[in-house]
């Protein structure tokens, strides 16, 4: 997979839930994770979890350069729930997703960052989440083909849940305030929400690995005098995590 430079300094590193653990172990967890864990009942997610923040905490510490240990990283909520690393640690803006048998984390330096992920499997029945969607968003998902229009829908559903969490606003906006241009990857969404960036970039792509698809979309806040052309740092599983040992 192909490895460019991105201005913004975003990486996305993605692995099954599995490798992780097993190359990574779980070791760097604090007490409140591994409480959190403890309270998974349901093995898949109980792995997913795990494996998400193991993976978030090596990420972010590859981010620097290895200069914070993976263990010493720290952790603070806004008011509606996003995360971010606390005022006294190096500041690195990221972003978690989960889905069947993969967990992505999206880190950047100097930008907030989105990052949303499905897996996609048959063709589900978009119907049922059109109250989700914008007039617009569902005129361009009914002039897909039927053979079309599953895969067409996980872009725009994974582009706009990137673009809630890269504002930090997770459930507390309806997602029909979020409008996604999927052919040109721009967003209208609720007047004040960038209030601290100019505009968003959403880049949205398909991750092939181990015989499963997945649909995943990554969301940036850019500032003026940002390079408009999002440029992702994509890592396959293997090279991100040797990356990180090294």
């Amino acid at each position: 997979m192909t490895i460019t430079e991105a201005d913004i300094g975003l990486n996305i590193t993605y692995a099954r839930p599995g490798d992780v653990i097993r190359w990574l172990g779980a070791d760097a967890l604090d007490e409140a994770e591994n409480a959190r864990a403890s309270c998974i009942s349901n093995k898949v997610r109980h792995q997913h979890f795990i494996a998400g923040r193991t993976l978030l905490r090596h990420s972010l510490s590859a981010a620097m350069g290895n200069t914070v240990q993976p263990a010493a990283w720290q952790f603070a909520r806004s008011t509606y729930g996003k995360s971010s690393v606390k005022p006294h640690l190096p500041q690195v803006h990221f972003s978690i997703s989960h889905a069947d048998g993969l967990v992505a984390v999206a880190t950047s330096p100097k930008t907030q960052v989105g990052l949303d992920l499905e897996l996609e499997t048959g063709n589900g029945d978009t119907s049922l989440v059109l109250d989700h969607l914008t007039e617009c968003e569902q005129a361009w998902l009914d002039r897909k083909c039927d053979a079309d229009r599953w895969h067409a829908f996980l872009q725009l559903w994974t582009a706009k849940e990137a673009m809630s969490k890269a504002v930090g606003i997770g459930c507390a906006v309806d997602l029909r305030e979020i409008e996604i241009d999927v052919p040109t990857g721009s967003v209208r969404c609720p007047e004040g929400l960038l209030d601290s960036a100019e505009y968003i970039d959403i880049d949205m792509r398909t991750i092939d690995t181990q015989g499963f698809k997945y649909c995943f979309s990554v969301a940036c806040m850019q500032t003026t005098g940002s390079d408009r052309s999002l440029s992702t740092d994509l890592l396959c599983a293997k090279l991100a995590l040797q990356s990180i040992h090294t």
